[in-house]
């Protein structure tokens, strides 16, 4: 037999569809809820069962449920009243039972609000996500200003978050990231970077960006630079070509810092997987690109990310005749399961299966510099 607490559980799962309600115009009440539990076969314990159902019914409490009942005859009973069926007959038995009178009441006002504020809010939006309206009933009058500034006011690329000029406090924005999100893809899509994730750069505002370093390898393309060595925002980099011919990217921050001499080159600091800045830097498509990793599997994925912006990139002391030569420093490696590399060429392909399968490391800073110094020049 079906209990108080089971009707109570089942009518909670509901609370969503009623809800929906609001937003749909749709009418479900009479509310029914089947009892589809076997009575127990002891007539003693079938009896209390239903008492304790029939105990906490509208009929006795004053809200709530009904019970629906229908005549079953039993073999050991005879002819007995039986519960059919839980029914709640208005809106207002259901979320007196629940408990949930005051939060819909404020649902409704926030309902409202958004409606009147943000008519461009499709009623789809508003139907799916009526927990969301329900779990940040405090924050709707901040996130719709902040969604009104986007549909009227907004400026691209000017503003960090904290510098937007919305009347919330400067902190709102950062602390709701995720319901804004979800706002703001409804309402501009027009206006989205949807390549981006984080959320400063699919809204195009303006954020802490990474910093590309690098060094000048021959004074006469410093341009009055005073300064070798340099650490600039990623935008800054991208939007101001240098005049090289020749860029060398260095994953390890030693090898880059000693790294010799070359005329009409630049040296970047790879720094692992943070390559993946760089393709946001035009220019060097234009630029020939060599690229040095440790010899291990990393290292050949990077490299194969590397050449997915650039196709033009060579590398440099990545070759099997390197880790021969250098064999008394090999080291274990991470274990890599990646298989399909796009861009490695056949003999690149070979030595990184080979990395792999053995799990093999020769980092690049256990290369001589005298070494380097000599295949560079």
């Amino acid at each position: 037999m079906i209990t108080v607490e089971e009707i109570r559980k089942k009518a909670e799962r509901l609370y969503r569809q009623v809800l929906q309600t609001n937003v749909t115009g749709e009418t479900i009440f009479p509310l029914t809820i089947r009892s589809n539990k076997r009575l127990s076969s002891d007539f003693t314990v079938m009896r209390q069962e239903i008492a304790q159902v029939m105990a906490g019914s509208k009929d006795r409490i004053g809200y709530g449920y009904t019970v629906v009942s229908k005549t079953v005859n039993t073999r050991r009973h005879g002819s007995q009243d039986m519960p059919d069926s839980i029914v709640f007959e208005t809106k207002e038995d259901y979320l007196k039972f629940i408990g949930k009178q005051k939060e819909y009441v404020r649902f409704e006002q926030d309902y409202s609000l958004i409606q009147k504020n943000l008519p461009q809010l499709p009623s789809r939006w508003l139907e799916k996500n009526v927990m969301m309206i329900v779990q940040y009933h405090q924050q709707w009058e901040s996130l719709i200003k902040v969604c009104q500034w986007f549909l009227h006011e907004f400026k691209p690329d000017i503003y960090y978050i904290r510098e937007l000029p919305i009347s919330v406090h400067t902190k709102f924005i950062e602390g709701h990231k995720k319901i804004l999100k979800s706002l703001l893809d409804t309402l501009i899509p027009w206006l989205i970077n949807r390549e981006a994730t984080e959320f400063e750069k699919r809204y195009h505002l303006k954020y802490n960006q990474p910093l590309i370093r690098y060094r000048f390898l021959d004074a006469t393309i410093q341009s009055g630079i005073p300064y070798d060595d340099l650490g600039v925002p990623l935008e800054q980099f991208g939007n101001n070509p240098l005049n090289c011919e020749k860029v060398i990217i260095v994953e390890n921050k030693m090898n880059y810092l000693t790294f010799p001499k070359v005329k009409s080159a630049i040296c970047i600091w790879g720094g692992g997987f943070a390559i993946e800045n760089l393709k946001w830097v035009p220019w060097l498509k234009d630029k020939e690109i060599y690229y040095w990793s440790d010899l291990d599997a990393q290292g050949f994925q990077m490299l194969s990310q590397l050449r997915g912006y650039y196709p033009q990139t060579q590398s440099f002391l990545m070759g099997r005749k390197v880790l021969e030569q250098f064999k008394d420093f090999i080291v274990a490696g991470t274990p890599c399961k990646a298989e399909n590399l796009p861009g490695l060429q056949a003999e690149e392909y070979e030595l990184y299966q080979y990395l792999q399968k053995e799990n093999l490391r020769l980092e690049q800073e256990r290369i001589p510099q005298t070494y380097i110094d000599r295949i560079v020049n």
